[in-house]
């Protein structure tokens, strides 16, 4: 149900973003190009988040920055292969910049006093394990795509949402982050799991 769920979403974001990768293409952008973007825009995104404690308005442009940058984030893969530049660099530095730039948004609003550090630590961590165990069971022939349902697109979404909310509802940006430390910690462990029962398997049962 989960990669139904997962290859729905995707299907949907293409359509959405199709106009966009075209235009982008023609225009000659290259792919390193919108990564570099999308990783300058999270850290906007962290300075507004750091100074909302303070004025609650601020949580506006850190939610249009985040949007911004996960949009761009969605679709510096989709350029490649449309110009024909995907390298095993690219995929390296793509992965390594969506992740500092998330860690700094997260560590922006710790640092802020937004939200208790206990809950803040726990999404920060849960948030990359989502990922760290996809990414370990990847290579032992394990496919995690859409298993759980606290990727990053879903992540950035309920925080946007809280954030949009914020100024209107003091503790919104709060709720949002237990909400995705437990949801985040639930999909880590239904990928080990998974892992783990499919490893026991035979290859040729493995999920493809």
């Amino acid at each position: 149900m989960t990669s139904r769920r997962r290859k729905l979403e995707e299907e949907i974001l293409e359509k959405i973003s199709v106009g966009l990768i075209e235009r982008l293409s023609e225009l000659g952008v290259k792919p390193m190009t919108i990564t570099v973007l999308a990783f300058f825009t999270a850290l906007a995104s962290a300075v507004f988040y750091y100074l909302g404690a303070n004025n609650p308005v601020n949580y506006f442009p850190a939610a249009l920055f985040l949007a911004i940058s996960g949009s761009l984030d969605a679709i510096d893969g989709a350029v490649a292969r449309k110009l024909g530049m995907t390298t095993e660099l690219g995929a390296f530095l793509d992965s390594v910049f969506d992740k500092l730039g998330e860690s700094a948004i997260y560590i922006a609003i710790i640092a802020s006093g937004a939200v208790g550090k206990f809950w803040g630590a726990l999404a920060l961590t849960s948030s990359l394990m989502v990922s760290y165990v996809r990414h370990r069971a990847e290579p032992l022939g394990v496919n995690l795509k859409g298993v759980g349902f606290m990727e990053r697109a879903e992540r950035t979404i309920i925080l946007i949402a809280a954030s949009i909310i914020t100024p209107f509802l003091k503790h919104a940006l709060e709720i949002s982050i237990i909400l995705i430390s437990i949801l985040a910690m639930v999909t880590v462990a239904w990928r080990i799991f998974y892992s783990i029962h499919a490893l026991r398997r035979p290859a040729s049962h493995k999920r493809s």
